[in-house]
């Protein structure tokens, strides 16, 4: 696209995860052979690892394309090096035929350019790189000297789920090295190309555009002419690649391919011919790769001069032209031009079939585009722009545009369909709040590179880390874009002025770039793949492998968000934090592409995160920020200390985690405002639902100002406003928002919403701490993804005290104490006469519970007072016909601490609690008080405390008590790994213990092992027991198991007879030892059914 901008927008999630630690043979003349993620770059100066994976595991999708590296090296000269690759066995009789895995050796490329400081230099400080995928001929392999060969398995629509087995073969004159291989097929499919969700658009050179590099590419490259066989057989290899590189938006300028075929007489009249753009439109359709057609560009020019680029009659040849825009001449040519344009795309379509279907014309598939990369302050250009616009949305109403753009141009946005921006600080990072406006607006999300973004961005340079290009598509999900633009994806050739195409061009040395004019022309800016001169067809490269996995990942995101959002949430927000902080390892991308395919098939509903940190651990690992000042306090308190307001984008989120119906609540105190900008008006509160964790423009900002403000922003609008009753600067708040579906209710300092908003642009997302100009610090923070769903439900009773803390609301309000601010429910005071009160929650929507837990007033010396003493637990599914689930009588005044009445699980929307007999205060008034109505059911120990007779704690790498029981059943390092003993010598025992928080109906517990990887089931116990006990004293055994196999990351379910109990433990009497002899016991999480 751009001479400047080089810009490249990856997206990941990997595919392959790598077999045991083995070691290579120590046999001396045989080759070392190891493996590698396909989305980490690997050098001709790497060493072997210390501890080398030796063995292929890929995990993929059908109709999904899934790779790994082997890498081969040697203490002396071999030859005859080449890898062979066997069929795959598996599941009854099935197979993928070696026909289906491609074997590419990897080229080095000498005098890359590395721009930025983003690059990953080789071990050797050297400019050479591994790009291109060539011929896997045997070629000589000199010693010290590594070469890998790039094995890639395409997984056919119709293969049969399953694990399949075989090996590749790395052959030499020193020897041959066996590898084995399993290919891992998951009952899930990738759309075909053509059908996809995302739209990417990597600009190829054909015809037309510049009229330029962009028709000298290929003849140049070839030795072809433009139109004759061999270009077409050229046209046709770039289709077959598109296709399977899922390149599904096809760059064709309709006017160039018009040139062959059309005249214009000497009064101007013309006479169009389509059948050049026909042809070239068919084969990228017969190909499977067109979803879309992209016209470039129509209008260039100079600053303040736009030119229209015309077909004319020049010395009685049509032929291309550039016109003055945005006059009367132009407009009558627009007219005509665009007039037989939708009559032809209207009478074509995409399918061969009698009748059209609505959508499939090529007209209804067509991106029309005024300007490459138009700017703010050329106001002749902008008015050309929507000029042109215009006459197009004439004859094509409702017509998609799109252009890619290097700055905002907002007066360029209302006729725009599609907003490109590239994304960098001072374009997509600066205006991110504006960009998400207009996404909610209507408007399509993409993001463009070329030769920039550099640093701390996304781009696909071939020295910048190689999961960047895999990342791309993943950093468009987070931020809610749907497409990517990237010019330069076969751009062969190099001008010798940029801003004079007549002074010629230069044809690149795409291999050994000997020749380039311009430094970005080697820096992978220029080109995505080469060209394979013998065959007319094309070389691709690690970039192009990488890309194509993380367009296979957005898709298979895509699939998992439809089903369990907060899952494929979580799973995104543990590889990107924000649009500069994000995961670069290939390995680990790898990892969550098998995790997403493991949520897409594993049974049940979504993940549910609870959260609690009073940050009495001293530290902040479970907490992710990019601005300002954060750190973990005495008192224990999370501080942010800065009031700096270079950036109002200053948050820690909660890492790793995902929300969508949920309650926040967090106590704040703002410290300090920055007196010279905002003053008191600066604020302090919580991010909820934020695409990115650290995003304060997209999700809802929920914040309370130094001036008593209290306000819910979204994407530069705010949406409600009020103020916190009796707030003083620096008061102490407890700030609560809670939301269910598209309603935001935001609480502060009592139970009853000071605001309610109705709103669901952002139903997903993450929750964090945020901070506007102002030092704060934050304690307490609790995130009950309605687990309990009774806080907040709506409540109806018999009669209410509603003073002195004491509130119908505070009964659900989610505190389990009483405090100041909420006591609890009490009925109406001052009646000396026995009497019936009552209470009702109405959660919503029904729910499965198996569990009711009454929390009496904890107040000192008024614990347990205004408990009935004769009462009954009602639940009902729909308001009118109620079970009842507990009957007690004459109970005791209870102390402190949840009541729980377990009953056999049922569909339950409402919870009645009824006193029929009423204790009395000292002066003989009767009435019934609760500090707090809560509810369980589904898993049991979701969120609950964890004791273990040992404990790593690692809060770093996510080894701590809390993780068995988060709702993270997939191991991310640094996230949430489980729980795991201390290292230890000896086989056993260890254990963990659960506490359900009140006693429970329970007949099942599960057990998920590790799922990182290669490290899969390690950890989890050989021999082990679970046992259940009342009071964490009297235990009985109820499930036992011996020679345990290592599992996968399958749930393992242990279901036994019915039992009530509120403490569940998991005994390992004999451990496993990992690959260095240590003993430990890891589970990843531990779940407690009834």
């Amino acid at each position: 696209m751009s001479r400047r901008l080089l810009k490249s927008s990856v997206f990941l999630i990997a595919s392959a995860l790598f077999a045991g630690l083995a070691q290579v043979p120590a046999f001396a003349a045989t080759p070392s052979v190891w493996i590698q993620s396909a989305s980490d770059h690997i050098f001709s100066s790497s060493g072997r690892p210390s501890a080398p994976v030796t063995g292929i595991a890929l995990y993929a999708a059908r109709n999904e394309i899934q790779a790994a590296q082997i890498a081969v090296r040697s203490t002396s000269d071999a030859t005859g090096v080449s890898v062979v690759a066997g069929d795959l066995t598996g599941p009854g009789g099935a197979s993928i035929p070696a026909a289906d895995i491609t074997v590419s050796s990897e080229y080095n490329h000498p005098n890359v350019n590395k721009p930025g400081a983003q690059t990953q230099n080789p071990p050797d400080g050297s400019s050479n790189y591994y790009d291109a995928l060539i011929e896997n001929t045997p070629s000589a392999l000199a010693a010290n000297y590594t070469q890998p060969y790039y094995y890639s398995v395409a997984v056919p629509t119709g293969q049969a789920p399953g694990t399949y087995s075989g090996t590749a073969t790395v052959q030499s004159s020193l020897g041959n090295v066996s590898v084995p291989v399993t290919v891992t097929v998951y009952d899930v499919t990738v759309p075909p190309a053509n059908r996809s969700t995302f739209r990417m658009n990597n600009w190829f050179t054909s015809a037309g555009w510049d009229y330029a590099g962009t028709e000298l590419a290929i003849p140049l490259q070839y030795g072809v002419t433009m139109y004759d066989a061999n270009w077409w057989k050229v046209i046709g290899n770039i289709a077959a690649d598109h296709a399977k590189h899922r390149n599904n938006v096809i760059w064709a300028d309709f006017q160039a391919l018009l040139i062959p075929n059309s005249s214009e007489d000497a009064n101007g009249n013309y006479t169009f011919g389509w059948a050049t753009y026909d042809r070239f439109i068919q084969t990228f359709i017969d190909a499977g790769a067109l979803q879309y057609i992209y016209q470039t560009p129509l209008i260039g020019g100079t600053y303040g001069s736009p030119q229209l680029h015309e077909l004319q009659n020049v010395n009685g040849v049509l032929s291309h032209v550039r016109a003055p825009a945005n006059t009367a001449a132009a407009t009558t040519y627009l007219n005509t031009v665009f007039s037989a344009l939708k009559a032809h795309l209207d009478s074509k379509c995409l399918d061969s079939t009698p009748v059209c279907a609505p959508g499939r014309r090529w007209s209804d598939v067509l991106y029309m585009s005024s300007v490459d990369e138009p700017t703010n302050i050329d106001t002749a250009q902008m008015a050309a722009s929507n000029w042109l616009y215009d006459r197009y949305h004439a004859y094509f109403p409702g017509g998609m545009t799109n252009e890619a753009q290097y700055n905002i141009a907002p007066s360029d946005h209302q006729r725009l369909s599609t907003l490109t921006p590239v994304g960098n600080d001072t374009d997509f990072d600066a205006n991110y709040g504006y960009y998400q406006s207009q996404r909610l607006a209507g408007k399509d999300l993409w993001l463009y590179d070329a030769d920039h973004p550099l640093d701390n961005h996304l781009n696909r340079f071939i020295s910048y880390p190689l999961a960047e290009s895999r990342l791309i598509p993943l950093m468009e999900s987070s931020v809610g874009a749907i497409g990517y633009l990237h010019w330069g994806w076969n751009y062969w050739v190099d001008p010798l002025d940029w801003n004079d195409y007549s002074k010629g061009f230069v044809t690149l040395d795409t291999f050994n770039y000997s020749n380039q004019v311009t430094a970005s022309a080697s820096s992978g800016n220029y080109m995505l793949v080469r060209p394979n001169k013998a065959t007319y067809g094309i070389y691709d490269s690690v970039r192009s492998e990488a890309q194509l996995y993380g367009l296979q990942d957005y898709e298979l995101l895509h699939q998992l968000s439809a089903v369990k959002p907060v899952t494929a949430r979580a799973l995104l927000n543990t590889l990107i934090t924000n649009t500069t902080t994000y995961d670069t390892s290939g390995a680990d991308i790898d990892q969550r592409h098998k995790q997403i395919l493991d949520a897409l098939v594993a049974p049940g509903g979504d993940a549910s995160f609870p959260f609690t940190d009073d940050f009495s651990s001293g530290n902040d690992a479970n907490w992710r920020h990019l601005n300002g000042s954060w750190s973990v306090t005495p008192g224990p308190a999370y501080v942010q200390s800065s009031t700096d307001t270079a950036s109002w984008n200053v948050v820690s989120a909660v890492a790793g985690r995902a929300y969508q119906d949920a309650a926040a609540s967090v106590d704040l105190q703002i410290t300090g405002v920055n007196t010279a900008d905002g003053g008191n008006s600066n604020w302090a509160g919580l991010t909820v639902h934020s695409l990115n964790p650290t995003d304060t423009d997209s999700g809802y900002l929920v914040a309370v100002r130094d001036n008593g403000g209290l306000f819910v922003y979204r994407s530069g609008t705010q949406l409600a406003s009020t103020t916190v009753p009796g707030y003083t600067a620096g008061q102490l708040v407890h700030l609560r928002v809670v939301t269910r579906g598209s309603t935001i209710q935001v609480y502060a300092n009592g139970t009853t919403p000071l605001l309610t908003v109705t709103d669901g642009s952002f139903p997903v997302g993450s929750i964090g701490l945020a901070t506007g100009g102002a030092s704060a610090k934050f304690a307490n923070v609790r995130i009950n993804p309605l687990v309990n769903p009774v806080e907040a439900a709506a409540v109806t009773v018999s009669s209410s005290y509603e003073a002195d803390g004491w509130s119908a609301g505070a009964a659900v309000d989610g505190g389990t104490g009483s405090s100041s601010t909420s006591v609890g429910w009490s009925s109406a005071l001052n009646s000396t006469a026995a009497h019936t009160e009552w209470i009702t929650a109405d959660l919503g929507a029904a729910k499965p519970l198996s569990r009711i837990d009454l929390f009496p007033r904890s107040d000192g010396a008024n614990t347990g007072m205004g408990f009935p003493v004769d009462f009954t637990v009602q639940v009902s599914a729909d308001g009118t016909n109620w079970t009842t689930v507990a009957s007690v009588t004459g109970a005791p005044r209870p102390g402190a601490g949840a009541q729980s009445f377990p009953f056999a699980t049922a569909d339950v929307r409402y919870i009645k609690v009824t006193g029929t007999k009423l204790s009395t205060d000292q002066l003989g008034h009767y009435y019934m008080q609760l500090a707090e109505i809560q509810a369980a059911g589904g898993d049991l120990a979701l969120g609950r405390p964890v004791s273990a007779s040992s404990s790593v704690d690692d809060y770093g790498a996510g080894w701590v008590r809390p993780a068995l029981t988060d709702g993270s059943v997939a191991s991310d390092l640094g996230y949430s790994m489980g729980w795991s003993s201390r290292a230890s010598t000896a086989t056993g025992p260890e254990w963990a213990t659960v506490d359900l928080g009140g006693v429970s109906p329970v007949s099942r517990v599960d057990l998920t092992a590790r799922t990182d990887g290669a490290n899969t089931g390690l950890g989890f116990p050989v021999d082990f027991t679970v046992q259940v006990s009342p009071d964490n004293v009297n235990w009985t055994t109820v499930v036992t198991r011996t020679g345990y196999p290592r599992p996968t990351t399958a749930v393992q379910s242990f279901t036994f007879p019915p039992v009530t109990a509120r403490y569940v433990k998991v005994s390992g009497t004999k451990l496993s030892a990992d690959q260095f002899g240590t003993y430990y016991l890891q589970l990843g999480e531990m779940s407690v059914r009834s």
